[in-house]
């Protein structure tokens, strides 16, 4: 934060050549843009053997969470751009940004716009960097996650085979049983009568062009998968018919390969169709009514995607920074004290002073969520500790230093926009990285508190945070002014300044204000959170709970008993209680065949 921000300078000079300058800035944009859109649709995970990996991001995601994650991942580039061209070409020349040209501040924008499209795919660091922002863009529009959980939740489902009793005669059902629609769910002839079923339904919808809730394109584009399932599933008609002679002759046969044919089969049908039903929908449709004609019973899930927060809550706290500044103002202009000349007393000032004060803030908030999500995503965050999670607090101390580093950053980058770098800049921007450390530990923190249900009350929840800001911004203050006051030999208004004592009104509201954003973010950051927690995969996992515990009571008729039956561990079920196996794909479905099989009685 440099304590003579008053006046404005940019690397870039504000001349006749200005309008083109933007001009050409908006040009560069619009370049990233058109790389971004292309870079953005293709894959970030690829060699694995997962069917869902096949699609292309666009086909996993509906149109308004792909917006959103495209705007994540644009947006950070082309604010690289600008910032690298607002510096100007000194100072990207100190960087190490080099061009083999001299290139004039006017073009500057197209030449960063240029480089950077090329060196983000060609420069092994670089696009390494680049993969793991579109990975975290993906993820941040639910790909593959929403699209994962849709067919979680398809294999979860109960089926309503009536629909199709009058398709029995049809070739697609085939080798299918009258019986097999009550067998238990876990059982060989159930899966394949829902494959033979599905089967017979789309192509019955593809044959007479009325795919009704379904993506026309995304069928179209995976014709020849749906082609290849319906090859598959005439090919097993004969080893289903043979697996019924010798289930006739000996009660316990079995088919593992052919059981785990179908069952392959059935969740490529359930990506499939839980891809083009998420892409037809709207904003405010209703998925699981619209799948319901295909047989589903679908517990009714009114959950949306949340608003990402980071930017409400960077908008909170500048706006924040901004009404303590003016507050500032108006203190000065009543007279209270002899303010010093560095303390803020014209209206213009705020404006200027805001930025560098939330720039921190921001830096920290928008790399402790990267940070958390991609370790969260690698599954090394939160350690184990028996069914609950356990925080790792060495992970936050690791947030801090990321933050701190990448925070002194951002004020360094911003202090290059106005005027050229110096040393004494580089120094008194250094203890503000503070804040970043600060900011971004606690960020993580509060997250923490709200994934493990461990939130504490309100004033342990936001007072440390803006006590410690407070200090901290205290402390940087003091030491940044410490640094430059006794080389700089600063006179303002016939007043030397040669301490901090000399500048103390500043100092102490820089303390101000780095505790009143710091009390925002820690009265804003848990409880948006709490409010807005989504996760598509738990989301299905809590479908599939809810729908086993309908189905223990409908078995039951007592609640007593079949809260006893899902709470108690389960030989068949690896010793787990029904109700946590549940919480598994596999395991529910084992659950859910104890309900309507011949094992209930001994294995309950």
């Amino acid at each position: 934060m440099d304590q003579q921000s008053s006046i404005l300078q940019i690397g870039v000079p504000l001349d006749a050549s200005s309008p083109l300058f933007f001009a050409c800035l908006l040009a560069a944009v619009a370049i990233v843009y058109v790389a971004c859109r292309k870079k953005f649709a293709e894959r970030s995970v690829t060699g694995s053997e997962d069917y869902i990996y096949q699609f292309l991001p666009r086909q996993l995601a509906t149109r308004e969470e792909y917006s959103k994650g495209f705007m994540t991942y644009f947006g950070s580039i082309a604010l690289m751009v600008v910032l690298l061209s607002l510096i100007g070409p000194k100072n990207v020349a100190s960087l190490g940004i080099t061009f083999q040209k001299e290139v004039s501040y006017v073009v500057l924008p197209l030449a960063i716009a240029f480089v950077l499209v090329g060196a983000l795919q060609n420069v092994p660091g670089l696009s390494l960097l680049e993969q793991m922002l579109r990975q975290y863009a993906h993820e941040r529009a639910y790909i593959p996650a929403a699209a994962r959980a849709t067919a979680e939740r398809l294999a979860a489902a109960d089926f309503d085979f009536s629909v199709y009793q009058a398709a029995l005669q049809s070739p697609e059902m085939r080798g299918v049983e009258v019986s097999d629609f009550t067998r238990s769910r876990r059982s060989l002839e159930h899966d394949w009568a829902r494959l033979s079923a599905l089967v017979y339904e789309l192509k019955s919808r593809r044959e007479a062009g009325v795919t009704g809730p379904l993506d026309a394109g995304l069928l179209r584009d995976y014709e020849k998968d749906l082609d290849l399932i319906e090859e598959r599933q005439r090919a097993m008609e004969d080893e289903v018919a043979a697996y019924r002679t010798e289930r006739a002759k000996n009660p316990g046969y079995t088919n593992d390969k052919l059981r785990e044919s179908i069952r392959n089969n059935l969740y490529k049908l359930y990506v499939l169709m839980g891809c083009a039903v998420r892409l037809k929908k709207q904003p405010y449709d209703d998925i699981d009514l619209a799948l319901r004609p295909f047989g589903f019973k679908l517990h009714r899930s009114n959950t949306q995607p949340p608003e990402d927060l980071k930017l409400t809550e960077i908008g909170g706290a500048a706006a924040c920074a901004l009404l303590l500044l003016f507050g500032a103002v108006l203190l000065a202009h009543l007279k209270l004290w002899a303010v010093t000349p560095v303390f803020a007393q014209n209206f213009w000032q705020p404006f200027l002073d805001f930025v560098p004060a939330t720039l921190p803030f921001a830096a920290a908030i928008f790399v402790a969520d990267l940070m958390r999500r991609y370790q969260i995503g690698k599954g090394t965050w939160f350690g184990p500790a028996g069914r609950r999670k356990r925080r790792m607090r060495p992970q936050y101390i690791h947030v801090a230093l990321v933050c701190g580093a990448l925070g002194y950053l951002a004020l360094v980058l911003w202090g290059f926009a106005q005027k050229a770098p110096t040393l004494d800049g580089l120094k008194i921007d250094l203890p503000y990285a503070l804040l970043a450390m600060v900011t971004g530990a606690f960020y993580v923190y509060h997250l923490d508190n709200v994934e493990m249900n461990d939130r504490p009350t309100l004033m342990w929840e936001a007072g440390p945070q803006a006590v410690l800001t407070g200090i901290v911004g205290l402390i940087a203050a003091l030491a940044s002014w410490e640094i430059v006051l006794p080389t700089a030999h600063l006179v303002i208004n016939g007043k030397e300044l040669s301490t901090a004592t000399d500048v103390l009104d500043k100092v102490v509201l820089t303390a101000v204000v780095s505790a009143g954003i710091g009390l925002w973010l820690a009265c804003y950051i848990p409880r948006a959170a709490a409010e807005a927690r989504y996760d598509p995969l738990a989301e299905a996992r809590d479908d599939r709970v809810r729908t086993l515990q309908a189905a223990a009571m409908e078995h039951f008729g007592d609640t007593a008993a079949s809260t006893a039956w899902l709470e108690k561990p389960n030989v068949v079920l690896e010793g787990k209680a029904p109700k946590v196996a549940a919480e598994q794909l596999d395991g529910f479905e084992r659950a859910i065949a104890l309900l309507h099989g011949p094992k209930m009685l001994d294995a309950a």
